[in-house]
């Protein structure tokens, strides 16, 4: 038989404790179900830590400003999947490593060098990826923003359920500055938190959109002093773990339910947008 309302929430509430107290000493070793697992690529990797009911994932190429390899992309791509259908995980944090950038995007050779069929392929996983971090139902999604958020790094952050961000962070969605089509939920993500003339602001003219003005127009939930920003994130997780899971769940799917239908109809015009222009380039190329 299953556990009740009641006694899930004890038991998350007893992990969540665990996790803070191993956080604020400095991240030492975790005791019992703890787990460190790491998919390393040759230029970056990453890092995915799980303590239960919580899973961090951090991309960790710092000295790239957290930019990512095509590598890094599929693994990144592979974890998600795997971490939103784990009934084991209730609270995914997605952060990058350091403090100058959550993510900086992708690698500009690497995007420069996919054509034709595998460029096609490439940007339908950017799709399927940020659907399922959007689409969680088991879950929730929390962005870490510990810094600049430009290109993937801003589509993922802006697909979470939450985006709690360092007073250094900073948002930019450059693609159409690059000649690429913004799709993948660039435009219809953007459009749910922050409404249609916003965001034709911030993707037309690719402009890079501060912490401060990301929590004014609804792009971030929390600004944080830098050093505090994962401490602070630890501690709105546990908060939400300290409630009931069937309710908060139930709730997320209503409130996602109410502009679900809208915003699957603008997904659907952005999946045809991008396939049209794909088939555009991809003939070009």
């Amino acid at each position: 038989m299953n556990a009740g309302p009641r006694e899930i929430s004890r038991q998350t509430l007893k992990s969540l404790e665990s996790l803070l107290a191993a956080f604020h000493q400095q991240h030492s070793r975790h005791a019992g179900r703890d787990i460190m697992r790491k998919d390393v690529s040759p230029l970056g990797e990453i890092k995915v830590e799980r303590t239960e009911p919580v899973a961090t994932i951090t991309i960790s190429r710092p000295d790239k400003l957290n930019s990512v390899t095509r590598r890094m992309f599929e693994s990144f791509s592979e974890q998600v999947g795997h971490l939103t259908n784990d009934p084991a995980i209730m609270a995914i944090v997605i952060t990058g490593e350091g403090e100058k950038a959550f993510s900086a995007g992708f690698d500009l050779d690497m995007v420069r060098g996919v054509k034709g069929q595998d460029r096609h392929d490439f940007f339908k996983l950017l799709e399927k990826t940020i659907r399922l971090i959007r689409q969680a139902k088991s879950c929730f999604t929390i962005a870490a923003v510990n810094g600049y958020a430009v290109g993937f790094g801003a589509m993922v952050a802006s697909a979470c359920d939450f985006r709690l961000c360092s007073d250094t962070a900073g948002f930019r969605f450059p693609e159409v500055e690059l000649a690429i089509f913004p799709g993948a939920g660039a435009a219809s993500n953007l459009i749910h938190l922050v409404g249609s003339s916003r965001t034709k602001d911030l993707l037309l003219t690719s402009r890079l959109v501060s912490a401060d003005e990301a929590l004014e127009i609804g792009l971030a939930n929390r600004v944080f002093p830098s050093a505090e920003l994962m401490p602070k994130t630890m501690e709105f997780v546990a908060g939400l773990m300290k409630k009931d899971r069937y309710i908060m769940l139930r709730t997320k799917m209503l409130i996602d339910g109410m502009t679900g239908e809208e915003l699957a109809e603008a997904a659907d015009m952005e999946v045809d947008f991008e396939d049209e222009w794909l088939r555009e380039y991809g003939n070009k190329s």
